[in-house]
């Protein structure tokens, strides 16, 4: 057998990008202890390092010893600049826009929220007020524009992750929408766009649950139930790099009718009030001819924390329809973990039971002992630190990923 030999600068660049990701990963590291966890030669460490300290990347913080009686020089610790670069991660929801300008390190310098009727608004008014509130975070925080590297942008949706062209969104009412197309030409940036259940992928990767897992799944609950799967330190996309199609699941045999024109979707169960899933309510159809089910959550909480009966059964019985749909991922992808957010905690807590209950009564026994499964809340902070970690991640990505469309 023939082995090819690496390019030396490909080498290089894998060797940076492992660096890189170790300084990130562990924040005021040693040269040391990064050779450890790359297995690189110190030699190789130090020509790296030396590298980015000079790209002004990197900076080497000298911390005194512990008074220990031995005299020595100070430990040199390396890390992130965090204003070497900043990325600008945006959230839209059905109600309001939350931007997030993020520095190097992913964290959060400056936040805007501009409530908004996406429904009611042209595209051209939407991307007025993302513009502009992308233009109110750089001006209040005072960053030098050079120094933006790019946005990430969260949409709930079905559309095109290399042309950044929305095909069907449950926030916009027009169509077909080249939403990353047009920010890009406004704002003079690169625009990448992904789905909310792959920003809280990114989120919880980079800072919170899943950081040390290298599989794990993330759950949306909000106007449509998502999911992003993340496999081998990546999102999975699959063969049409939509991504899962989670809220499609089959979970009922009611005939219940879904906007993707199938029956008994889990969406349709989680969504949507029993007579507005049956077609007998008198709801108003919403963006592309679907029924808003923007209030129902709310509506249902508040009524069974009154006694309601019927409000109480009918969250039972979504938190039993979800457990039924996230068994079929415990059975067949058997993940790590398995991160279920809302962004509603009285929704949560009143999901949660009958949830827990029905998915373990629905999944392999063996299968659902080795998944921690977490349900919380998320906070529009969190949203949008996905969508810069969104962008981060291109500047921290290793030479072999390049792809077009790699999020």
């Amino acid at each position: 057998m023939v082995v090819k030999i690496a390019d030396p600068l490909l080498m290089r660049e894998i060797n940076k990008h492992h660096v890189l990701e170790t300084i990130r990963c562990h924040s005021r590291i040693s040269r040391v202890e990064i050779s450890e966890r790359t297995l690189l030669s110190g030699t190789t460490v130090s020509a790296i390092t030396g590298a980015l300290i000079e790209e002004g990347l990197v900076e080497a913080i000298h911390v005194q010893r512990p008074e220990d009686g031995k005299r020595g020089r100070p430990r040199v610790l390396l890390d992130l600049i965090p204003d070497a670069a900043y990325v600008v991660g945006v959230k839209i929801s059905a109600e309001r826009i939350t931007t997030t300008i993020a520095n190097f390190k992913g964290e959060a310098v400056y936040s805007v929220q501009m409530p908004i009727q996406i429904a009611r608004r042209t595209t051209d008014a939407i991307v007025d007020v993302i513009e502009n509130s992308i233009r109110v975070c750089i001006a209040a925080h005072g960053i030098d524009r050079a120094k933006i590297q790019g946005v990430g942008i969260g949409v709930p949706g079905i559309f095109d992750p290399v042309s950044g062209q929305i095909h069907a969104s449950s926030v916009f009412a027009e169509g077909e929408t080249p939403l990353s197309q047009l920010l890009e030409t406004r704002l003079g940036l690169r625009t990448r766009m992904a789905k909310p259940a792959d920003l809280v992928a990114l989120a919880e990767s980079w800072f919170g649950y899943a950081q040390r897992n290298r599989s794990f799944a993330a759950i949306t609950v909000e106007q449509t139930v998502g999911m992003a799967l993340w496999i081998d330190d990546d999102l999975h996309r699959g063969a049409s790099t939509l991504g899962a199609a989670f809220g499609h699941i089959k979970v009922g045999n009611e005939g219940r009718l879904c906007g993707c024109g199938q029956l008994d979707c889990l969406n349709t169960y989680l969504t949507t009030a029993e007579d507005r899933a049956t077609g007998t309510g008198d709801a108003s159809p919403g963006p592309n001819g679907q029924k808003d089910p923007a209030d129902v959550p709310s509506g249902l909480c508040v009524q069974a924390a009154a006694g309601d009966e019927e409000a109480i059964r009918q969250l039972k019985k979504r938190g039993s329809m979800l457990g039924i749909g996230v068994s079929h991922v415990i059975n067949i992808v058997n993940p790590e973990k398995i991160i279920i957010v809302t962004e509603d905690d009285d929704y949560r807590k009143m999901l949660e039971p009958s949830f827990r209950e029905s998915v373990k009564k629905n999944s392999f026994a063996a299968h659902f002992d080795a998944t921690e499964i977490i349900f919380h809340t998320i906070d529009e902070q969190l949203w949008a630190r996905g969508a810069a970690a969104l962008m981060l991640r291109d500047i921290y990505r290793a030479p072999w990923n390049d792809g077009p469309g790699e999020a």
